[in-house]
C-alpha cells in the first residue's frame, strides 16, 4: 500500500490496538480475588485484564500477596498447573479429572497390599508379571511409585 503524502486529505486505514494506560483503575480487591480465592495465576489474571504480568504483580503487592504462588495454588483440581500429575489422574482443559485406566491400576495396588498384606516391592512385581505399564510405557514398576499410590489411594478406594 502507498503511503498518502504529506498535507494532503487523503485518507487510510489504520489499526488500533487495544491497551491499558490506566492500570490504577484496575480493582486491585478483585485481582487478589482472582488470585487468592479462585486460584488464577498472575499470567491469566493478566490475560483477562490486558495488561502486563508485572502489573498484576504490583496490584497483589499493594494488597500486601507476597511471594510465590502458595501452597496448593498449583494443584487445584479445578486449575491445576503442577507438571506432576498425580497416579490414577490427567489433565483436561485445565482441569483434575480420573484417569480411568490408571485407576484400575490403583485399586489393584490397594487390593494387594491392604487387604492381601503384599509389601510394596512384592506388588511391584505382581504389576510387572501381569504386564501391566506405568506411565511411561514400560511393564517395570517401581516399588516406590507402589507405595506412592497406595498413599494416595488406601483410604479412597
Amino acid at each position: 500500500m502507498r503511503q498518502p503524502e504529506y498535507g494532503t486529505n487523503t485518507p487510510y486505514l489504520c489499526d488500533f490496538i487495544e491497551i491499558c494506560l490506566c492500570t490504577q483503575l484496575l480493582n486491585s480487591a478483585k485481582i487478589r480475588d482472582l488470585h487468592q480465592l479462585e486460584g488464577k495465576s498472575k499470567a491469566q489474571i493478566a490475560a483477562q485484564f490486558g495488561v502486563s504480568r508485572s502489573t498484576v504483580t504490583s496490584h497483589l503487592r499493594s494488597q500486601s500477596v507476597h511471594g510465590g504462588t502458595g501452597k496448593g495454588r498449583s494443584s487445584n483440581p479445578d486449575n491445576y498447573r503442577n507438571p506432576s500429575i498425580p497416579y490414577g489422574h490427567a489433565v483436561k482443559d485445565g482441569k483434575l479429572v480420573l484417569n480411568k485406566a490408571e485407576q484400575r491400576i490403583c485399586k489393584l495396588v490397594v487390593e494387594l497390599i491392604k487387604r492381601q498384606g503384599q509389601n510394596k516391592s512384592e506388588v511391584a512385581r505382581e504389576l510387572s508379571r501381569r504386564g501391566l505399564k506405568n506411565r511411561a510405557g514400560r511393564t517395570k514398576w517401581d516399588s516406590k511409585t507402589v507405595f506412592n499410590i497406595f498413599k494416595r489411594w488406601k483410604d479412597k478406594l
